[in-house]
C-alpha cells in the first residue's frame, strides 16, 4: 500500500502508552524500555558492520537485549504445558509457538484483529500481517494455584517448565536471518483496563509508524487487568516463511533450554514416577520434581 494511504489510515488507535514513560515499570527487577535507545544501538551496530548484516552474529547478545521489552534477560520464567504436547515437543526436539488468534482472551492482539478504514470508507483487514506472527506465553511466577488450574484444565495432570528469558530468546532468535531485528521479540506483558483498550480506538493513527516490527510486537504485549495475576512474559516471532499453519515449530535441545520440570501438585505418586521416567527416557537429563504447593506443612511448637 502506498505511503500516502498508510499515513491516512483511520485505524483509530491511541498508542500513547507505548511512549517510554509507560515502559518504566514499577517493578525494580524489570529494565525500563526505550525505543529511542534501541534505534540508536541498531544504528551503531550497522555502522560498525558497514551495513553488512552478515556480521550481526558478533552482536547477537546486543540484539537480544534491545529486542527484549521491559524485561531483563536473566529472569527465571515458567510455563505450564499439557503433558502430551510437552512430550511431543520433547520427542521431536521442537518448541511449538502458536498464532495469537488461538489465545483465549477475545481482547488479545486487538490491533491486528480489528478492521481499518481509509478516508474514503474502504475497509482494510490485517490478516496478512496478523498471520505471520507467532507467540508463546510464559510467566514470572514461580508458583501459582490459578495458573496450575487454568492450564491443567480437564487433563489428568500437567507439567511446568523452568528456564530463563535469555535461554528462551536465544533459542528462538535467528541472527542469520536478514531481518532478524524486525522479527524476534520477548517482553513483559502490560496490563490495562477494558476502558483503556476502548479509548485507544478514538484517535487516527499514522500506520506508517508500524514498519519496524517493534510496534506490532508491542500490541501483543498488552492484556486486560483481569489477567494481571499471570505476570506474563511473551515470546513473539514473525515467521520468515509465511506458512499457512497455526503452529510454528522451532528446533531445540531440551537440555539447553530447560532447567527444571515440575509436575502439578495433584498428580498421584505412581503416575508421577511413571511419567518422570518417560521424560528421562526421551532424553531429558535435568531436575524433575513435583510441586509442593499443597503438601501438608509440619510445624514444631516450642513449649
Amino acid at each position: 500500500m502506498a505511503q500516502s494511504k498508510q499515513a491516512h489510515y483511520q485505524m483509530t488507535l491511541y498508542f500513547c502508552w507505548y511512549k517510554e514513560v509507560r515502559h518504566k515499570h514499577k517493578d525494580i527487577n524489570m529494565k525500563p524500555f526505550s525505543a529511542k535507545d534501541r534505534h540508536t544501538k541498531i544504528i551503531q551496530i550497522d555502522f560498525a558492520n558497514h551495513g553488512d548484516s552478515a556480521k550481526d552474529v558478533a552482536y547477537k547478545n546486543d540484539f537480544l537485549n534491545i529486542n527484549s521489552v521491559a524485561l531483563d534477560l536473566g529472569e527465571e520464567i515458567f510455563r505450564i504445558f499439557n503433558f502430551d504436547y510437552f512430550l511431543n515437543d520433547l520427542k521431536d526436539n521442537k518448541l511449538t509457538l502458536v498464532r495469537p488468534h488461538k489465545w483465549q482472551d477475545p481482547f488479545e492482539n486487538f490491533l491486528l484483529n480489528s478492521v481499518g478504514e481509509l478516508d474514503d470508507g474502504t475497509p482494510v483487514g490485517f490478516e496478512n500481517i496478523r498471520d505471520v506472527y507467532y507467540g508463546q506465553c510464559w510467566s514470572l511466577k514461580k508458583e501459582c494455584d490459578g495458573l496450575w488450574r487454568n492450564y491443567k484444565g480437564n487433563s489428568e495432570f500437567a507439567v511446568k517448565v523452568k528456564t530463563t528469558t535469555r535461554k528462551l530468546f536465544d533459542l528462538a532468535y535467528d541472527i542469520n536471518y536478514t531481518f532478524h531485528n524486525l522479527s524476534y521479540f520477548i517482553g513483559k506483558v502490560e496490563y490495562v483496563t477494558d476502558d483503556e483498550i476502548a479509548d485507544f480506538f478514538k484517535t487516527k493513527v499514522d500506520f506508517s509508524n508500524y514498519q519496524i516490527g517493534l510496534e506490532f510486537a508491542q500490541t501483543m504485549l498488552i492484556k486486560r487487568k483481569s489477567f494481571e495475576y499471570e505476570d506474563e512474559v511473551r515470546l513473539i516471532v514473525r515467521d520468515k516463511n509465511k506458512r499457512h499453519d497455526d503452529l510454528l515449530r522451532i528446533p531445540m535441545n531440551i537440555n539447553d533450554l530447560v532447567d527444571e520440570i515440575i509436575f502439578d501438585p495433584w498428580i498421584k505418586p505412581d503416575l508421577y514416577e511413571q511419567k518422570k521416567n518417560e521424560i528421562i527416557a526421551n532424553g531429558y537429563t535435568g531436575n524433575i520434581t513435583r510441586s509442593s504447593l499443597y503438601d501438608k506443612p509440619f510445624f514444631q511448637v516450642k513449649l
